[in-house]
């Protein structure tokens, strides 16, 4: 599945997440996700599966498309055009 690299071109299955606390139970798990892609980056990291460096791809696009919402909603200038997954390719490949 190729990276979406704009707002709205994300296709996945959408997982139920009750409306109240959406983004106290997303923030809770992106914290994770953000540990985990720390320790790619600083420590000494255990290998993604394939379907995991492919949800890390998206998750990362999602966040970007989000900050990008962000800005141009505020008129701050963003590089829309992006494209972070071979970043994470090489972190994954550099992991043990």
């Amino acid at each position: 599945m190729p990276t979406p690299q704009r707002r709205g071109e994300l296709e996945s299955e959408i997982m139920a997440n009750m409306s109240y606390c959406r983004f106290q139970n997303t923030a809770i798990a992106l914290k994770d996700c953000e540990c985990v892609l720390e320790e790619m980056t600083d420590g000494d990291p255990e290998k993604l599966s394939d379907d995991e460096l492919s949800a890390a791809k998206q998750l990362v696009a999602s966040c970007v498309n989000i900050v990008q919402l962000l800005a141009e909603r505020g008129e701050l200038e963003f590089e829309p055009d992006m494209d972070l997954a071979p970043v994470l390719e090489q972190l994954n490949d550099a992991a043990g």
